[in-house]
């Protein structure tokens, strides 16, 4: 005699099927998200890669400023290097092409990492000395940012032709410190819906607790953002462990949460690494 499954049985299963792929699904996604995480952080090591072979070759500089003061460039400069505009985009980002020749740039490069300008509107200014930097293990060089690929005011931000830092397909890379930037809303990747600055917003969270132009959904890669730091290396961090703002006063100044009335932010000092508050971070904008 034949025995089957009773309609019981059968509910049973499909139930215990159910509350594992409910528990399972989860884990799935955050497997992807981990694979995602380690692919970004492996592009941020290879533009690394890219800054220290430029620096040899450029007596010991990063990328010189082509635009207007603020790290403008960079990726058309240090692209011979890795010859891939893949290396420039997260995988996480989902920004598409906007037009032929342009490709999404998913980094953005600290604006306090520049050398001293020259006379107002000479071009190109000059780079920050690698040896001039207090604690470059501890400095943001690059973080994570999405939207930039637009032609932004006739400058392309990452074309395929790249050749040379005089490219003209690539002259304004994204850039910012940090923080919103009251006095050149240009850098701060759009401090508001009238000004976009360099389309890209923040994907990084509200680094120091600044209220960041940030994407809609905060953080992407787990509730935190790969970095770049100066001295070449990568690593991940979450946005309560990185403080933003402008480049410290003194090595020994904790980030200033509430600056005095037209004063802008200032970023802890590399030689007390926390905030006003008292909390430690691992990583800042301020090369001081």
């Amino acid at each position: 005699m034949k025995k089957g499954f009773t309609l019981i049985e059968l509910l049973v299963v499909i139930a215990i099927i159910a509350i594992l792929a409910a528990i399972l699904f989860p884990v799935f996604a955050k497997v992807r998200e981990k694979a995602r995480q380690t692919s970004c952080l492996s592009n941020e090591k290879q533009l690394g890669l890219a800054f220290v072979q430029y620096a040899q070759d450029y007596d010991e500089t990063f990328p010189v400023d082509m635009n207007n003061g603020y790290c403008n460039g960079w990726a058309g400069e240090i692209y011979p290097y890795v010859k891939s505009t893949g290396v420039f985009k997260c995988p996480d980002d989902p920004t598409q092409p906007s037009e032929a020749g342009v490709y999404p740039l998913s980094y953005g490069m600290n604006a306090n990492v520049i050398g001293a300008s020259p006379a107002s509107g000479v071009y190109p200014e000059p780079g920050a000395v690698l040896a001039g930097q207090s604690a470059p293990a501890s400095t943001v060089l690059l973080f994570e940012t999405q939207g930039a690929n637009s032609n932004v005011n006739g400058n392309r931000e990452v074309g395929v032709n790249i050749t040379d830092m005089y490219e003209a397909a690539e002259v304004s890379s994204t850039s910012g410190r940090g923080c919103i930037d009251t006095f050149n809303p240009s850098i701060s990747l759009g401090s508001s819906p009238s000004n976009t600055g360099f389309s890209a917003k923040y994907a990084t969270g509200n680094i120091g607790g600044w209220a960041l132009n940030t994407i809609p959904a905060g953080t992407v890669h787990t509730n935190g953002a790969n970095y770049l730091a100066a001295d070449g290396h990568a690593k991940y961090a979450t946005p309560f462990n990185v403080s933003g703002g402008y480049a410290a006063t003194s090595p020994n100044n904790a980030q200033i949460i509430a600056p005095a009335s037209g004063n802008p932010p200032t970023a802890s000092g590399t030689g007390v690494m926390q905030l006003q508050t008292g909390t430690a971070v691992s990583l800042t904008f301020s090369p001081i």
